[in-house]
């Protein structure tokens, strides 16, 4: 079309010249002729302009780390881009034509999180910074926020999609719950440090006092039990309290280079009194050719220790405790497994939480656990768990070589 209307308008225009200037048509086909390479050139010009600024954008949207995912009217993909691919898992090939459900868990799918996307956009044309969980193609769940406006047509009348962006905010919630867990911790401790020093002195007096007054009673004399029963509860909560300062006090810890095997062994050897009338074997898997470390003997010694034992309590009766070490290319493992009665999935998480203990009242301080993570943490190291109601828990420790 614009070939013939520019055919035409150039006849008219010969024949103008022709009119006013009396010039030959040869003449006059010359001017035009160069008239043609000069609009030919501009229009040149004007479309690699267009190509290079559509280009441009284009490869901001495919190449963007963050996740731009483009919806039809149907809310099914059309745009799948690189950041989407790196994010979720999916390649391109295998989203295309899908509705944008299979991204969402199953939990908030019955909450009706997917409507709640939907009708927000329609009502408002956009939503911005939505935070919410998104499934990767491997099952994993991440943090996601999401922003999503719809497109219009050219008249910017009629919606003919939408389009969102998901930013990965994963180890931005992890960053903010570590912190207020700190915060949380550094109040604990300042009121835990509080109540301990107030209840350990009259605790050591009436401890003195128990043990003065036993000392001139035989078991089976008047005042005996009670007397003893007394000694032993004072010591039990002076334990306890105990626990409660070292856990609000700041770990200093004095590294030395440490021989893994041979500190398991000592535990090993230290708490087989604890296991009492219990018929529990605990099996050595120690890897000969692990490194030396170094660590704060005593902290790490309190680790195993806090495993082993957590694991003997496990038992009411008959069990297995593996006790296992093994080198990696830079960093060391200490495994503690037991085949009992496991650690139901909906406390996994609450285990490592200080004051949670799942022993029954009066059984635990709930620290043990909490205080195994934060060693291991100022070792620069982390805790693993594994466990299956019914089949056992291993907890996996991995410490630095250097």
């Amino acid at each position: 079309m614009m070939i013939s209307e520019l055919s035409r308008q150039k006849e008219l225009l010969k024949e103008k010249i022709r009119r006013n200037t009396g010039l030959e048509y040869s003449k006059i086909d010359s001017i035009l002729g160069d008239v043609d390479i000069c609009l030919g050139s501009m229009m040149k010009l004007l479309k690699d302009g267009k190509s290079a600024h559509e280009k441009f954008f284009s490869d901001i949207i495919l190449n963007s780390i963050d996740a731009i995912i483009g919806l039809d009217n149907n809310y099914r993909v059309f745009l799948w881009n690189k950041g989407a691919e790196a994010m979720f898992g999916y390649k391109k090939e295998e989203v295309m034509g899908r509705e944008f459900d299979f991204l969402i868990p199953e939990i908030l799918l019955s909450k009706g999180e997917k409507k709640f996307l939907i009708d927000e956009v329609n009502r408002n044309g956009f939503l911005a910074n939505y935070e919410s969980e998104r499934l990767k193609k491997n099952g994993e769940t991440i943090n996601v926020s999401i922003s999503r406006f719809a497109i219009y047509d050219e008249n910017n009348i009629s919606s003919i999609g939408s389009v969102g962006i998901l930013r990965d905010i994963t180890t931005v919630k992890k960053l903010q719950k570590e912190l207020r867990e700190k915060e949380n911790l550094a109040l604990i401790g300042e009121v835990v440090s509080s109540i301990a020093h107030s209840l350990s002195n009259p605790l050591n007096i009436i401890s003195g006092n128990a043990d003065y007054l036993l000392l001139n009673r035989k078991p089976g004399e008047a005042d005996h039990e009670e007397l003893k029963t007394i000694v032993d509860e004072t010591t039990r909560i002076t334990k306890s309290l105990r626990g409660l300062l070292n856990f609000s006090r700041p770990l200093n810890a004095e590294k030395a280079k440490t021989q893994i095997n041979e500190l398991a062994e000592e535990v090993i050897s230290k708490t087989r009194f604890i296991i009492g009338n219990k018929n529990i074997v605990i099996k050595r898997q120690f890897d000969k050719n692990l490194p030396v470390i170094p660590v704060d003997r005593a902290q790490i010694e309190e680790v195993i220790t806090n495993l082993v034992v957590n694991a003997i309590q496990a038992f009411t009766a008959n069990g297995e405790i593996i006790l296992k070490t093994r080198a990696g290319s830079s960093d060391i493992f200490i495994e503690v497994s037991d085949n009992g009665p496991g650690i139901p999935k909906e406390l996994q998480e609450k285990i490592f939480r200080p004051f949670y203990s799942s022993k029954g009242y009066g059984k635990g301080t709930g620290l043990g656990l909490s205080i195994v993570k934060r060693i291991v943490s100022e070792h620069d190291g982390s805790v693993k768990l594994r466990s299956q109601t019914g089949k056992g828990t291993t907890f996996t420790i991995r410490l630095p070589v250097k």
